[in-house]
């Protein structure tokens, strides 16, 4: 018995001795911490009215806000990305843009969760995932602003390392690194991703209600783009205890630092190395030609143009439409002397009404119908792009950006039947008013959302819906009035491939007896990274996959927008004088692609100039020309047949200077222009080359021994007598318009002028025998254009 009470007392002691320790460790470590959401709902800030769906048309404040360019705010999951976390999963986040060109700062609110009331009296600590990258910079700085009860808003500067802490008065935020990454190359970028732990005092909180938190970005030109995904939007990630995650996957203090030490000297090297590109290009400039050389026919992409919709830009699309559309088209074809051989346009928003796509939606009509009877008046052929952005956006929420497959219907609220009635609605009317519409195009860059293949399956679905719907239509139509349609709408191809090819297999694959493809369409961007001679090899990586899918060969491409990609530039399109060097450089850049693209002999239409290049064509009420419409005028001044021409000097990526040639029975043209690097790179000075030689050799009997009238037309964004006039502080665009208002700018009769005036200067001079050398000069935006001709 006593042998049995003792084993009880020994166990009773044994029991209460490991309840001591396991409450003596409990204590010593407390209670785990507590996070709450901080990202539960992200928007971002945008000017009010772009990308606002449904507009609140009844509104006359929204009407005046849109107008005025005020901002608002927009569901952060349209413009989400995925990223991969410190596991290596997927997440989206909403961007915070650094890139320069933007002429202000973006915005991203994070608001969190409720505030319990049981935490009244404590401070609250609050979860967000991040993931930077830093590029042609040392650092990451942007502002934080956190608004409660009370608001306080600091500056963080980041550097990766394990943990960065800044404080302000009321709260604490501690950046929490859980993995650093620099990939291998030249280029000075580190990545880093982990959650953010903002601890906010009792002063500043609401007890009951919601906490926000701001991020402002610093907008400036970067040659490698730096960047922040703030938040999950589809995940929370609050029961994630950072901490632990910390101690767990464990970056070395020296490795962060070895990190930022190989970007910095990546970073020095960088600068060196485009400092050099420009460099390399600053000797002698030569052009030869030799007029004997076999002639081929020059296409006209400088008739070819595209614009948005607005009022008349993309970024204000609502209020009274105006007739300055007709009138600009007007002035630029007045000065051409002919129509645009083609014009693109691109509505944005539902022609139909998404609830009822058999109809109308009439506040769009005004819109719709100002662009195409524009167009449909000054271009021989029009191209209907309808992007359906109301549908696209709500395609992005439904299917988590295109992680989730649809169901066969399609997006609920926005089905295949209902967006192909849709189209077949809007044919119907666009044709009526615009006879000359003879393409109709899919939705573009649906590409940039994701690679997943469900996003393939229903990319190739919106395509679908549009063929059928022009099946449908061209029923009704004589065989010489039946619309084409174009497909695809890719970003950049030279990173496509992939996506381009699986939306070609797809098409391929398809049975439907109504499936048609006239045009493959993509954009061809420059910016940082790209060059104009990275069309080189397009017509074999496109022949392959078409020869792979079993297609066509000769399926023309609709190179739909092309040139400098607005924001990545150095020039800022906010200030007329950055606008004007920037569209000078556009025409120059535009010019090179389509060489490059007429290099490639394939079956080619590119577009002259980048997707909102027709709203930068004039300046001011009275639409007086701007540099990128000066230099469509002098490239329209060459002659039908061009004849091969050598230029230096151009390096492999087709930076420097550049020529076309054209020979006419009593005419040779000479255009001569330059792709300087300094648009996309700080460290790259401006190309300017004085006394270029150029060298005509094998002159045609007309010419030789003769008197010869040289007359040179020359645009340059250096204009002295321009750039005092839109260097005054009347002239000065509002930055969050992006230069929207350069539209209401009054110019006097002298401004006008002086404004639309190109240069030309007319020198007589003697040939020889068979040659004739003459010589002339070039600054880094500008375009001169030589016509010499036998004297009478």
């Amino acid at each position: 018995m006593s042998n049995h009470k003792n084993c009880f007392l020994l166990f009773r002691y044994i029991s209460g001795l490991l309840l001591l320790l396991f409450t003596i460790e409990g204590a010593a470590q407390g209670p785990a911490p507590v996070y709450l959401r901080g990202d539960q709902e992200i928007t971002f800030k945008w000017r009010f009215g772009y990308s606002e769906y449904p507009f609140p048309q009844d509104s006359p404040t929204a009407q005046e806000d849109a107008a005025r360019g005020t901002f608002g705010w927009y569901d952060g999951t349209l413009w989400s990305h995925g990223y991969k976390t410190w596991d290596n999963t997927t997440i989206h986040g909403v961007q915070l843009l650094f890139r320069g060109g933007s002429p202000y700062a973006r915005e991203i609110k994070c608001t969190s969760e409720l505030i319990p009331y049981s935490a009244a009296g404590t401070p609250v600590s609050f979860i967000i995932p991040f993931m930077y990258t830093i590029g042609s910079e040392e650092s990451l700085a942007f502002s934080l602003g956190v608004k409660g009860k009370e608001e306080e808003t600091i500056v963080c500067k980041l550097r990766p390392q394990q943990q960065t802490t800044f404080t302000g008065g009321l709260f604490k935020v501690n950046f929490i690194a859980l993995k650093i990454t620099s990939p291998a190359g030249k280029k000075p970028i580190v990545s880093v991703s982990g959650l953010m732990h903002i601890r906010v005092y009792p002063q500043m909180l609401s007890y009951g209600a919601r906490q926000s938190f701001v991020f402002s970005s610093n907008t400036k030109h970067m040659d490698v783009e730096s960047g922040m995904l703030i938040g999950s939007v589809y995940k929370d990630l609050s029961k994630e205890d950072p901490y632990l995650l910390a101690a767990q996957f464990n970056i070395p203090a020296d490795s962060a630092s070895a990190i930022m030490a190989q970007h910095d000297d990546r970073l020095r090297q960088w600068n060196l190395n485009t400092a050099q590109i420009a460099n390399k290009l600053m000797t002698k400039g030569t052009i030869e030609v030799s007029l004997s050389g076999k002639p081929e026919k020059r296409d006209r992409g400088e008739l070819r143009v595209m614009a948005y919709s607005g009022n008349p830009v993309k970024d204000f699309q609502y209020g009274k439409p105006t007739s300055q559309i007709k009138e600009m088209a007007q002035s630029v074809t007045n000065a051409l002397g002919k129509k645009f051989s083609l014009f693109r346009y691109q509505h944005h928003y539902l022609p139909w009404k998404i609830d009822n796509p058999a109809e109308l939606d009439s506040t769009q009509l005004p819109y719709l119908t100002q662009w195409l009877e524009a167009a449909g008046m000054y271009a021989d052929t029009v191209v209907l792009d309808l992007q359906i952005t109301p549908i696209v956006k709500m395609y992005k929420q439904y299917s988590r950006m295109g992680q989730l497959a649809l169901p066969p219907t399609g997006t609920p609220g926005a089905e295949w039947d209902r967006i192909r009635q849709g189209y077949l609605t809007t044919l119907r009317f666009a044709k009526k008013i615009c006879p000359s519409l003879k393409i109709v195009q899919m939705p573009y860059e649906l590409d940039n959302i994701t690679n997943t293949s469900v996003h393939a399956d229903a990319h190739y679905s919106f395509f679908k819906c549009l063929y059928e719907a022009v099946g449908e239509f061209n029923k009704t139509q004589p065989s010489t009035e039946k619309l084409k349609v174009a497909g695809l709408g890719s970003n950049n191809p030279n990173s496509r491939w992939e996506f381009i090819n699986g939306f070609l297999s797809r098409y391929s694959k398809d049975a439907s007896p109504l499936k048609r493809l006239d045009y493959i369409a993509w954009h061809t961007y420059l910016f940082p990274g790209n060059y104009p001679s990275m069309v080189k090899g397009f017509t074999d990586s496109l022949q392959t996959i078409l020869k792979k899918n079993g297609l066509d060969p000769d399926i023309p491409v609709l190179v739909d927008e092309m040139g400098l990609a607005e924001p990545s530039t150095i020039e800022d399109l906010s200030d007329l004088q950055g606008a004007m060097k920037k569209e000078a450089a556009m025409a120059s850049f535009t010019t090179a692609l389509h060489e490059y693209y007429e290099r490639e002999h394939g079956q080619y239409l590119p577009v002259s100039g980048a997707g909102w290049h027709f709203a930068l064509l004039t300046y001011g009420k009275q639409n007086v020309l701007s540099t990128y419409a000066k230099g469509l005028l002098l490239r329209n001044k060459l002659g039908d047949r061009k004849i091969p021409s050598s230029a230096t000097p151009v390096d492999n990526h087709g930076y420097g200077l550049h020529s076309i040639v054209t020979k006419e029975d009593k005419k040779i043209s000479i255009l001569i222009y330059c792709t300087s690097p300094s648009i996309f790179y700080s460290a790259a000075r401006p190309l300017n080359y004085r006394d270029i030689d150029i060298i005509l050799k094998d002159l045609p009997s007309s010419f030789r021994n003769t008197k010869l009238k040289i007359t040179q037309w020359y645009s340059t964004p250096e204009d002295s007598a321009v750039a005092r006039i839109l260097s005054q502080d009347k002239y000065q665009t509002l930055p969050l318009t992006r230069g929207a208002d350069r539209y209401e700018k009054n110019f006097t009769k002298e401004e006008i002028n002086i404004l639309n005036t190109i240069g030309r200067q007319t020198t007589i001079a003697a040939s020889g025998k068979s040659s004739f050398n003459f010589r002339a000069d070039l600054d880094a935006y500008g375009m001169r254009l030589i016509e010499i001709e036998p004297v009478e």
